[in-house]
């Protein structure tokens, strides 16, 4: 496929710096970032990906069968798209609870009383533990 004689217009945002990694913007504390909150909005968001991917997929089922075939293969396209999207997102979201844990712990090592796995299981437990509202006390 020759391209020679086609124009291609690259507009890149004024905002972005030459270095990807300059525009991931990290909070300063990771200790501070509630992990409960980044499980619940990692789930919400990829949901609702994932909600978009199955319409997507609909719709262009219904476009093949009403001879729609390039509209069908847009949809299609879309729809890779967005699970793509889901998986990267997932991942990133699950980079920052890591990166927070591990700010909360700092380095963990195996100890011959604790393994790392507990550590770590041990943090996530006391996250979910702050992050519930305590039982009302029946009276007597």
């Amino acid at each position: 496929m020759s391209v020679e004689g086609k124009r291609f217009i690259r507009n890149p945002p004024s905002h972005q710096s030459p270095n990807p990694t300059e525009d991931q913007t990290v909070p300063s504390d990771l200790r501070s970032i509630d992990l409960a909150t980044l499980n619940i909005a990692r789930e919400v968001i990829v949901a609702s990906l994932r909600n978009h991917v199955c319409q997507w997929e609909q719709q262009s089922t219904d476009a093949v069968a009403e001879g729609r075939l390039s509209n069908a293969v847009m949809l299609q396209n879309w729809s890779f798209a967005g699970e793509l999207l889901a998986g990267v997102v997932s991942t990133e979201i699950s980079g920052l609870f890591s990166k927070s844990l591990n700010a909360r712990l700092g380095d963990l090592t195996t100890t011959p009383h604790r393994s790392v796995a507990d550590q770590i299981l041990d943090a996530v437990a006391l996250e979910v533990a702050s992050a519930q509202e305590a039982p009302e006390l029946a009276p007597f």
